[in-house]
């Protein structure tokens, strides 16, 4: 039915492969180059993310399109896909039209790509030394990820960033930014255990993580959480307290379809938000002026503040 559709609707040329280790075959003995891939996660002789870290190794397919389909639309496994150097990801059902609409703009991608633009290719995991949570990718895979998710995904999202405000803590502790991030995602990945579903460092000052589910603890008790963790995991290295601060969860608007994007950019802007006022708590503190915020001293803050 899909060869059928492909063949009458989008002029293509469909070839099948009943296994992975026939589908392999195909594309090494080179009889034919295929300009895209369309991989079933679960094939009978091996994972399909097996199959696309296998096709993406040989010679000529490091930057042909390659788009995962399945009927899960389980976070871990859309993160896997792109990891291992997936183009798209497509779920089950789908209509035919939009088969040819993903088609459609995965080609061009390969035809217009110059040598400026990195194909896309297998994604390891961000050298950082320490990092023991499996939840931790680069960033490139993060972006995928949220654009990878329909509507009904996107509701189902939480966003959370958190800011570790360590330049003091680690020269104090002689400590580098990696040692930090490993610390700081280490203890997430423990806070978080079984809502975590990807994170990753969008600077060098915040880690930005992507939650199954809402958590129930405010901003102030996340922090406490974490940093807890830190202190109980590093107890040997000098005292070292990291200075750690956590924006509030972002989830979609009950009124407006927010975009993936416009989540992770809520979720920063709350996290700036939350580093700021309290380095304008500490200035106060030490009688620096502040500049304009002056007032807020004396003052419960609110979400308002924040979000």
């Amino acid at each position: 039915m899909i060869a059928a559709t492909l063949e009458a609707k989008g002029g293509y040329r469909v070839d099948f492969a009943d296994t992975g280790a026939q589908g392999l075959t195909m594309l090494s003995e080179g009889l034919r180059k295929f300009d895209c891939l369309l991989i079933d996660v679960n094939l009978p002789d091996m994972t399909g993310i097996g199959f696309l870290e296998n096709a993406r190794a040989l010679r000529g397919y490091d930057e042909t399109p390659m788009i995962v389909v399945t009927k899960s639309d389980d976070e871990t496994t859309i993160v896997d896909a792109f990891c291992a150097g997936a183009t798209d990801f497509l779920a089950k059902p789908f209509i035919p039209s939009e088969l040819i609409a993903r088609l459609s703009v995965a080609q061009p991608q390969t035809r217009q790509r110059s040598h400026d633009v990195p194909a896309p290719r297998r994604q390891t995991l961000p050298a950082v030394a320490g990092v023991t949570a499996p939840s931790y990718r680069s960033s490139d895979v993060f972006l995928n990820f949220l654009h990878s998710l329909d509507p009904g995904q996107v509701r189902k999202t939480t966003l959370i960033a958190v800011d570790h405000l360590a330049a003091h803590d680690m020269a104090a502790a002689h400590r580098d930014p990696e040692n930090v991030v490993a610390a700081v995602v280490n203890a997430m990945s423990f806070v978080f255990d079984g809502q975590l579903v990807i994170c990753t460092s969008m600077t060098e000052h915040q880690v930005v993580a992507a939650l199954s589910a809402r958590p129930s603890e405010t901003p102030l008790m996340l922090t406490h959480q974490l940093v807890e963790r830190i202190q109980v995991t590093h107890r040997n290295a000098g005292g070292w307290t990291p200075g750690i601060v956590v924006g509030n969860p972002i989830t979609p608007s009950m009124f407006f379809a927010d975009e993936p994007l416009r989540l992770l950019e809520r979720a920063l802007l709350s996290v700036e938000r939350r580093r700021r006022a309290v380095e304008s708590d500490r200035n106060v503190e030490n009688g620096l002026p502040i500049g304009g915020r002056a007032g807020m001293r004396g003052r419960i803050r609110t979400a308002d503040d924040f979000a």
